[in-house]
């Protein structure tokens, strides 16, 4: 992610949240001044509201039905396209703000509305119809909004602490993460030109963070990422002025903590017994003699037949016997069958690798599909392989079972 990127995503967010924020601001004051022009409207009839026989004249019963109606329908916070928000009154929060009113005044109203057209009816009816305008007139008047209205998280650091999953290979979780980096970058991309990818993002979002939750014991890895595109629930709100953008701005905060888990991921590797100091393993055969440059001798071997060693161990777990030991018998073969070039042996011991992830989660389709190439390449190299041809030959039908 370039520099500053997540500090612009937030201005953006900041933006929206001023727009959102003028047009709650716009309602609550129409939701004043209405109240006022109700105060205003019922004025006049508290003076000169009776005839001779001192009833309510039918101009005044007319007037304080409308507004009886007015002070019985539901009155509340003004929404903005189903945005929910908080808000203060006169400094503090209150438990309850009385929008709606009380029973008692509820009943007083409704006389009018029953038919019941005395003095006595009318005028308590009329003043409580004052009452709860001119309350709703000042309610309104100073209701403040908390700040943002549109979720503006800060900088999200990942727990570096945790471990991954049984079953699960650093290698193979480490090329998922790089996939979602890059399908999430060319989102951003898409979204940057206008693009309407808001709910591609949305799902990109929820599938990274699952992820991360089926591959690292830790829940806050993936958390963390849930926090941070929480907000993309709004950008689909009908008041929205720019939700390619707002999702863009949730998209790049994403991007930013993901680029951080990837970072980080070589000391979850360490802590499950996959990176460069856990345990000691077995490494059978002559591997002595792999030392080239290019490959970087036993380091390269000992670590690909420990991330095989650890999936084998799952499966024994698991219940997954014979693929267990097929995986175990075949990995001997490669690593002491003489007849194999050095290079060779490491390709093939990474082809085994792909095949124990692919029998560790078989639900993975890119997973099988690395599978099935690799144990097509372990079949064409057995040809010219004694040790591996034997091993395979044993244990083809068992591995071809999920293949």
């Amino acid at each position: 992610m370039e520099s500053g990127a997540g500090e612009g995503a937030r201005i953006v967010l900041r933006q929206e949240d001023e727009l959102v924020c003028q047009r709650l601001y716009g309602l609550l004051a129409n939701r004043a001044q209405e109240a006022r022009e109700v105060v205003a409207y019922l004025g006049p009839w508290r003076r000169n509201s009776t005839g001779l026989l001192g009833r309510p004249k039918p101009d005044a019963l007319n007037a304080l039905r409308r507004a009886c109606r007015w002070a019985l329908d539901s009155h509340g916070p003004p929404s903005v396209g189903g945005f929910a928000y908080a808000y203060t009154f006169r400094g503090s929060r209150p438990d309850a703000v009385p929008f709606q009113v009380s029973p008692i005044d509820h009943q007083r109203l409704q006389w009018v509305n029953n038919g019941i057209t005395s003095r006595r009816d009318f005028d308590i009816a009329l003043t409580t119809a004052l009452h709860c305008a001119q309350w709703l007139a000042e309610l309104y008047a100073g209701l403040v909004v908390e700040r943002p209205v549109v979720a503006v998280p800060g900088e999200l650091v990942p727990p570096r602490h945790g471990r991954l999953r049984d079953g699960i290979v650093g290698r193979a979780l480490c090329e998922e993460i790089a996939e979602e980096l890059a399908t999430g970058r060319a989102l951003r991309r898409a979204a940057a030109a206008g693009e309407h990818v808001v709910p591609a993002i949305r799902a990109w979002a929820s599938a990274t963070a699952e992820t991360l939750d089926h591959g690292l014991t830790n829940p806050d890895v993936g958390g963390g990422l849930r926090h941070l595109t929480a907000g993309l629930g709004l950008c689909e709100k009908r008041s929205v002025s720019r939700p390619a953008a707002l999702a863009g701005a949730y998209l790049t905060l994403g991007l930013e903590y993901l680029e951080k888990v990837e970072k980080q991921m070589p000391d979850h590797i360490e802590a499950s017994g996959q990176g460069p100091k856990p345990a000691p393993v077995t490494v059978h055969g002559n591997v002595g003699a792999i030392n080239s440059e290019v490959y970087n001798s036993n380091l390269v071997v000992a670590e690909t037949v420990r991330g095989i060693d650890v999936t084998v161990q799952a499966l024994q777990r698991a219940g997954q016997h014979d693929t267990a030991t097929a995986l175990d018998q075949l990995t001997r073969a490669v690593q002491q069958d003489p007849a194999l070039a050095d290079h060779r042996r490491l390709q093939l011991l990474d082809h085994l690798a792909d095949i124990a992830e692919a029998a560790a989660e078989p639900d993975r389709p890119r997973a099988l599909s690395r599978a099935r190439g690799a144990m097509a390449a372990i079949t064409g190299a057995a040809a010219t392989s004694t040790q591996l041809a034997q091993a395979l030959t044993t244990w083809h039908d068992t591995l071809g079972r999920f293949l």
